[in-house]
């Protein structure tokens, strides 16, 4: 409706209520109802209409309201409320669930709830939500929790679209993590390497003094026995004395690693989850395996 047609409009009603006024015996309008009353709701009236052509749905309903003021005539009023019965068809209603185990305890943390930015509370029982036709967004939010967010599209006339979550548990705040309970072991001291390791070097030493000897004891048989220089008797003496006092070495350290890897004592540690660890670094990623052996 252009200026003109609404003046016309205008004009027209105001002429009927005059003469409503002159069939009442007076001349000026009674105080329920002025002009300047009368021509806000035809203004009202066609602010609505064009507002509902373009599909601003929220000021539309705002001048259908005022328009359906009972200082409104009739003609107007029946025109804005049919206008505000097609509204309430058009719009779309959206239902709200949320499950969680901790929400209905009595000491249990608010949940935050967003539709397009705006905090939206919900109702026990859920019940419909009015919103606009198109794309919205829904957040939840729990203390101790990471928020939630949904995306979802409304089509005009579609009622009770149904958005269900269940939100996780939420992690405990402030209080300490459950200690893991320790477990006795027996690791093996560092002496008992070290004395197994010296053990096996005199066990080869022995062995190697002893190869020797008996290796240039039967060279000196061929050769000169029996009559052999004195030097090579010593010298056959004296590799296999070493064989010996290497193999009681090998044996008394051997007898130490023994006694250390026995006595080893018990200590108490935290117990470590086992099986793969990927381990990623300044140098690459690694495959770690923890585990009890």
């Amino acid at each position: 409706m252009n200026r003109s047609s609404a003046s016309t409009l205008t004009l027209t009603l105001s002429t009927l209520f005059s003469s409503i006024c002159l069939a009442q015996g007076t001349t000026e309008p009674s105080k329920e109802t002025s002009r300047a009353e009368v021509e806000q709701c035809v203004a009202e009236h066609d602010r609505a209409r064009q507002l509902r052509l373009g599909e601003q749905w929220q000021d539309a309903r705002l001048a259908m309201v005022n328009c359906t003021d009972e200082r409104c005539p009739l003609a107007i009023a029946a025109d804005c409320r049919s206008w505000l019965d097609e509204l309430a068809r058009l719009m779309p209603t959206l239902i709200v669930v949320v499950e969680g185990d901790d929400l209905g305890a009595p000491q249990a943390p608010p949940l935050h709830v967003e539709l397009d930015g705006a905090t939206l509370e919900l109702k026990d029982p859920p019940r419909p939500i009015e919103s606009l036709p198109g794309a919205h967004r829904l957040r939840f939010h729990l203390p101790g929790a990471e928020p939630v967010e949904i995306a979802f599209s409304l089509e005009k006339g579609e009622k009770n679209h149904l958005v269900r979550l269940r939100l996780p548990a939420p992690k405990a705040s402030g209080a300490p993590a459950p200690a893991a309970s320790p477990i006795p072991r027996r690791p093996v001291p560092a002496s008992t390497y070290w004395l197994s390791a010296a053990a096996l070097v005199a066990f080869a030493s022995s062995t190697a003094f002893l190869v020797s000897g008996l290796n240039e004891h039967d060279d000196a048989r061929e050769i000169c026995a029996p009559t052999c220089d004195h030097d090579i008797r010593k010298s056959i003496q004296t590799r296999l004395l070493l064989a010996d006092i290497s193999a009681g070495a090998g044996l008394v350290l051997g007898g130490l690693a023994v006694y250390t890897y026995l006595q080893r004592p018990i200590v108490k540690t935290e117990a470590r989850s086992s099986g793969p660890a990927l381990n990623l670094h300044g140098h690459g990623l690694s495959l770690l395996w923890r585990g009890q052996f």
